[in-house]
């Protein structure tokens, strides 16, 4: 079976020649779409959507990272 393929122009017709309650309909499904958290993505999505260091983060990182490992050395 084919793919449909519809831009976002020819989608917002479609539903603008809808009548009132399937907009209704289609205006909460998308709500409720966009409030429920995606909890199926893999563990690659995840880590590849989420936060990164700033160039100031990493910066800071490195000289805490060098002070506990100075800090280390004494203790030893």
């Amino acid at each position: 079976m084919g793919t449909l393929k519809l831009n976002i122009n020819q989608i917002l017709d479609v539903i603008k020649s809808l009548p009132v309650d399937e907009k209704t309909f289609l205006k909460t499904f998308i709500e409720k779409d966009i409030e429920t958290p995606q909890t199926h993505f893999s563990l690659t999505q995840k880590l590849l959507n989420g936060p990164v260091m700033s160039e100031e983060q990493y910066e800071t990182y490195l000289q805490l990272r060098n002070e506990f490992n100075a800090w280390g050395k004494k203790l030893s």
